[in-house]
């Protein structure tokens, strides 16, 4: 392994790249990780124990996969890009490797084998819909320490009445505690990308905020809502046909005049149970 070149150096990284007759894909958000102190963060954020299997999504070259191989039980990485797929079976050994785009993948499958850690750098593309897929898994992981664009984190993280609390928040929110853990400057990728990242740890809740059967009505309860945001929620709810609005808002505990950044994720849940009667 000695040998191998140093994925926290720019210098050797940009030899290593052209030598793979790579260059980083926009449209895949491949920007590499090279800072060691941030790869050291995701890994210690994921606190991953010697028995435990851990997915890791979109590994590129490998910078973070090396850290976490020789904490876990087992690693299983996606990668889409065929040109890493083959540096990456020709630097590690010991892992498993889904040679697939993340989206087309049956994470409740895996989870369901037993991965309980995700730890990884999501292409920041598709970083959101990911997180909402993960955390709607019926086997859905334990803990989940990601690399994610600032502005994605912000909605991740962001308490009721802050601008940018919404779907995401909310969605995720009904099963993770989501935390920001620490922000990432451009410079510590190769290429920089144009925006701040963030370290977010998501820590699975005990139990649910939602009844599962009642979930999927809280989904398009709270995606409705939130497409008219800036209206009262009572306004909101007669234009999606919702009668009679006021005695309903007042189960949930709710009050006619509130806008949907206001409402707290257990008043949405009390909201969809009043709904489902």
């Amino acid at each position: 392994m000695s040998e191998e070149p140093k994925l926290t150096s720019p210098k050797e990284v940009r030899g290593l790249l052209a030598q793979l007759g790579h260059r980083p894909n926009k449209g895949l958000g491949q920007n590499y990780l090279i800072d060691a102190n941030i790869l050291d963060i995701i890994a210690a954020t994921a606190q991953i124990q010697p028995d435990e299997s851990v997915l890791e999504i979109g590994p590129g070259l490998g910078a973070l996969t090396e850290r976490i191989i020789p904490q876990a039980k087992s690693v299983t990485c996606i990668e889409k890009d065929p040109t890493m797929v083959k540096y990456l079976k020709s630097r590690f050994s010991s892992f498993t490797l889904v040679e697939s785009d993340a989206l087309d993948v049956d994470m409740d499958a895996l989870f369901e084998k037993g991965i309980t850690k995700v730890a990884a750098n999501l292409p920041y593309s598709v970083a959101s819909r990911l997180m909402v897929d993960i955390a709607e898994c019926a086997h859905r992981p334990e803990l989940m320490s990601l690399t994610i664009q600032k502005e994605v984190a912000d909605r991740l993280c962001a308490p009721p009445g802050d601008g940018h609390y919404g779907v995401l928040g909310i969605l995720t929110g009904v099963y993770y505690e989501n935390k920001l853990v620490k922000k990432i400057s451009p410079t510590c990728f190769l290429p920089p990308p144009k925006v701040w990242s963030a370290v977010v740890k998501m820590e699975r809740r005990s139990e649910p905020l939602i009844e599962e059967e009642l979930y999927p009505l809280f989904k398009k309860l709270v995606k409705g809502c939130f497409s008219q945001r800036r209206k009262q929620i009572g306004t909101i709810l007669k234009k999606l046909g919702v009668e009679p609005v006021d005695p309903i808002l007042a189960d949930a505990g709710i009050e006619h005049a509130e806008r949907p950044e206001k409402i707290e994720i257990e008043r949405w849940a009390q909201l969809a149970r009043v709904l489902s009667r």
